[in-house]
């Protein structure tokens, strides 16, 4: 299948792969993209092949993205984040949506303090 996804504009993506979900395949596999710009939109990816889905991991990891389990969030793109607890992690908000709510993630606790590293730098 054919797909341009503007990479640019990709804030977020959680992965979808068979050990998250049985229903999918190396073939069917999904991929959750919130892209941002004036708001923040959410868009369903489906029927990605594995080799593509790992490639687009690779690519937004080589951008500077932080990885927590099969989320991958670009730094530049948190408004704030919070540690809920050093061990279960933190809640990070990367914009708001059409109903002008924040557009939050849970990420696990080694990536907040990733991210959080990565803010203080900029």
């Amino acid at each position: 299948m054919e797909r341009f996804i503007n990479r640019e504009l990709v804030v977020a993506a959680q992965m979808t792969t068979p050990e998250d979900n049985p229903l999918v395949s190396d073939t069917t596999r999904m991929m959750d993209v919130w892209f941002g710009a004036t708001v923040v939109r959410k868009q369903l990816f489906k029927k990605v092949a594995k080799a593509d889905q790992e490639a687009f991991i690779q690519e937004l990891l080589s951008r500077g993205f932080v990885q927590s389990g099969n989320l991958l969030v670009n730094p530049r793109a948190v408004l704030f984040a919070e540690m809920e607890h050093e061990l279960v992690g933190g809640v990070i908000t990367i914009g708001f949506g059409d109903n002008n709510r924040a557009v939050e993630l849970k990420v696990k606790a080694p990536a907040f303090r990733e991210l959080a590293a990565k803010l203080i730098e900029q």
